[in-house]
C-alpha cells in the first residue's frame, strides 16, 4: 500500500518534484524562523511578552542562535497592533482517505468550517501565495471530508510581517493539489522527473546538491 503524503511534501512536489525526492531522503529540520513564528502564535490570543516567549523558543530549539533574538524582538513588534482570531485546537492532526494525504494544521475552528497556518515567512504584497493556497486547499480537503460538507476559509497568520489573510480554497487550488499529488506519487515509485523550467531554485535548500536536475532517484544518489 501507498504510503500517503503529507501536506508538507505535498507543498514540495507543487514547488517542485525533485525537491519532494530530496526531502523523502532527508527530512527538513525546523528551522529557527518557524520554532520562532510558531511560539509567537501561540500567544496572538494574549499579550506578547517577548521574553517568555524565547524562553519558550529556546526550550523548543536548544541550538537556536542568539542572534535570532533580534528576529523574534521584530516579529513581536510588528504582530502586536493586528487584531488576531481565535481557534480551540492546536497542532491538530488531519488527513483525506479518498486521497492519501495527511498532515497537522495550526489551528482548527470547533465546527471545522475553518482553520488557521502559521507562516514564517513574509506577507505578499496583495493575497496568498502559490504554494499557500496550495496548503490551504489541501487542509480543506482534509476537514471536508472529516466534516461532511464544505468548507469555509483558511486563516493564513504571516508572523513577521504581523499579517492575517483569510482565503476560501478556489478550483484552481483544488487542481493544484490534484497535480502535486500526482507529482508525489510518481516521485515515491522512483519516478522523478527532470528539473521543472519553473523550479524556483533560488529558494530551494537543495540547490547547491541538485545541480541540473535528474531524471530518476538513482540519477541524484
Amino acid at each position: 500500500m501507498t504510503d500517503p503524503v503529507t501536506v508538507s511534501g505535498l507543498v514540495a512536489a507543487h514547488r517542485c518534484p525533485l525537491r519532494y525526492w530530496y526531502e523523502l531522503q532527508r527530512p527538513p529540520q525546523e528551522s529557527a524562523r518557524y520554532a520562532i513564528a510558531k511560539q509567537i502564535a501561540a500567544h496572538l490570543d494574549a499579550e506578547l511578552d517577548a521574553d517568555l516567549i524565547w524562553n519558550e523558543v529556546t526550550t523548543v530549539l536548544p541550538g537556536v542562535a542568539p542572534t535570532d533574538r533580534a528576529l523574534l524582538d521584530a516579529w513581536v513588534a510588528a504582530c502586536g497592533s493586528t487584531r488576531w482570531p481565535r481557534f480551540e485546537l492546536r497542532d491538530r492532526p488531519v488527513r483525506s482517505e479518498r486521497l492519501g494525504l495527511v498532515g497537522q494544521v495550526d489551528w482548527v475552528a470547533p465546527d471545522l468550517g475553518s482553520c488557521g497556518i502559521v507562516r514564517a515567512s513574509t506577507a505578499p504584497a496583495y493575497g496568498v501565495a502559490s504554494a499557500d493556497r496550495v496548503r490551504a486547499a489541501a487542509y480543506a480537503l482534509c476537514l471536508e471530508e472529516e466534516r461532511g460538507r464544505p468548507f469555509d476559509h483558511v486563516a493564513l497568520v504571516y508572523v513577521p510581517s504581523g499579517a492575517l489573510r483569510r482565503y476560501s480554497p478556489q478550483p484552481r487550488d483544488r487542481r493544484a493539489v490534484l497535480r502535486a499529488l500526482a507529482a508525489a506519487r510518481r516521485v515515491q515509485e522512483g519516478r522523478v522527473p527532470p528539473k521543472p523550467p519553473e523550479a524556483p531554485c533560488d529558494r530551494c535548500p537543495h540547490e547547491a546538491t541538485c545541480g541540473a536536475g535528474a531524471r530518476s532517484g538513482a540519477a541524484i544518489l
